[in-house]
């Protein structure tokens, strides 16, 4: 509830104006008879709004606009004055009041100008508490969740980040492995430097070694011109290597050598060029099962692995789905230039009945999707795919043999009650996923929310 502080020293008036504030309970009003007294009071309770007259007994109405505005420029003043000269309430916006009123004046005027003023307090109030939740949730680079996953996971970047140690980053398609790398890149030492990203999947393979290593004039039929790979590029910057599992085995030879001695040879030449830029690779390929098969390199992977992040599933921090959705929401509507849009219950409860296949990326696409569709302030669950809408209506996936119809050992089904069966196959499902309540929703075919609500009910 914001703070009013009134400034009058004629009594009647000051009567008055009280009871017409009360019509608006929405204020918590404090009302004075001179400047002094309200600066007295501002060191116990800070107002959002001082509404004062411009002639008072002592301190006058201008001195203390901008003894306030010295304090804390924050705190709105509004002023009344029966001086109703131009110059006078000039004054006093250019001192720092919002607006003036001119006694006598009518009491819908007064209520106007503060519900105008309490809907503009309120914007702020908003706007600090998403800033804040923005700080929380989102850390440097993009990275958002809260989850103890992502917490554990900022920690390790944190630590990684000011070392010279190639960094190996697995996880799966859309979990933003990018966006770790670049993390990494910011928090170090060479964040003043370029962070060049290579795609190794989607450059064709006869192309690749001239991109990364650069080439002569003439190295090739279509060298028409001597280029520069990535890795002069980056120069004392880092290089993200994304997709490294998918680098044939004949660069794979080449890269272990720039891992080992810091050197390599443009294509078509015989000069050695050094680097100092440092590594960051990034696969969703199980490299371990692709050494066994012969088609990725041992040695380069022990180069490679010196220290590995894990970017987890979607599906295994879904507790950071909400954050999520805001970020993108604010994200896609920026971008578009959207009006900005809030997720309803409803629409958060369906999105958690996905196993989000696609992880993050997949949630950016479904949520820009919606955000097209939608045509209310706010999104709802009709504004889904309707893929998501029939997950949601079956109560979700259920892939797992430990869900609702893997009534084990340990209650007699013929004297249990429904609650009792409830709560023991929630304590199944949760001693199961090691107490990973996403998991343990999922396998119970209801949303996480839901596997809340059943917990508080049932005391787990």
């Amino acid at each position: 509830m914001p703070t009013l502080f009134l400034i009058e020293d004629e009594l009647k008036l000051r009567k008055l104006l009280v009871r017409s504030l009360t019509d608006r309970p929405q204020w918590e009003v404090h009302a004075f008879e001179t400047a002094e007294e309200a600066l007295l009071k501002s060191k116990e309770i800070l107002p959002d709004l001082i509404l004062t007259d411009l002639r008072l007994p002592g301190m006058g109405g201008l001195d203390l606009i901008r003894t306030i505005k010295e304090k804390n420029s924050e705190i709105a003043i509004l002023v009344m004055t029966a001086y109703a000269s131009v110059s006078s309430a000039v004054e006093a916006l250019r001192a720092g009041a919002v607006d003036y009123l001119i006694k006598p004046f009518p009491n819908e005027e007064l209520l106007h100008v503060l519900d105008r003023l309490e809907n503009e307090f309120r914007l702020k109030r908003e706007n600090a508490t998403l800033k804040k939740r923005l700080e929380v949730y989102e850390g440097p680079s993009g990275l958002v969740g809260s989850s103890e996953k992502m917490r554990k996971l900022d920690r390790l970047i944190s630590k990684v980040a000011p070392t010279q140690s190639t960094v190996l980053i697995r996880g799966e398609s859309g979990t933003g492995k990018e966006l770790i790398a670049r993390a990494i890149h910011d928090r170090s030492g060479r964040s003043d430097q370029p962070l060049v990203r290579v795609n190794c999947a989607a450059i064709p393979e006869n192309l690749l070694e001239s991109e990364l290593f650069g080439h002569k004039k003439g190295a090739f039929t279509g060298a028409t011109e001597k280029r520069i790979g990535r890795f002069e590029m980056a120069g004392e910057g880092t290089i993200f290597l994304d997709e490294i599992g998918e680098i044939p085995p004949n660069l794979q030879v080449k890269l272990l050598r720039v891992l080992q001695e810091r050197e390599f040879e443009p294509v078509g030449s015989s000069e050695t060029k050094k680097t100092k830029a440092r590594v960051i690779a990034a696969t969703n390929r199980d490299l371990e099962t692709a050494i066994e098969e012969g088609t990725f390199r041992e040695d380069l992977f022990y180069r490679l692995n010196v220290v590995t992040l894990e970017s987890p599933r979607l599906a295994d921090h879904l507790e950071d789905l909400p954050d999520l959705a805001t970020h993108f929401i604010q994200k896609i509507c920026e971008r578009e230039g959207l009006s900005p849009k809030t997720p309803s219950e409803s629409f958060l409860e369906t999105l958690e009945s996905w196993d989000w296949p696609g992880n993050t990326r997949e949630l950016e696409n479904v949520i820009e999707s919606s955000l097209i569709m939608g045509e209310g302030d706010e999104l709802e669950e009709g504004d889904l795919p309707s893929h998501i809408r029939r997950s949601a209506s079956k109560g979700g996936k259920t892939n797992s043999p430990s869900g609702i119809g893997a009534v084990d050992e340990g209650i007699d089904l013929e004297t249990a009650t429904l609650d009792q069966v409830e709560r023991h196959l929630i304590l199944k499902a949760l001693e199961r996923s090691n107490g990973n309540q996403s998991e343990a929703a999922r396998s119970l075919g209801m949303t996480r929310r839901a596997l809340g609500y059943r917990r508080e009910k049932h005391g787990i």
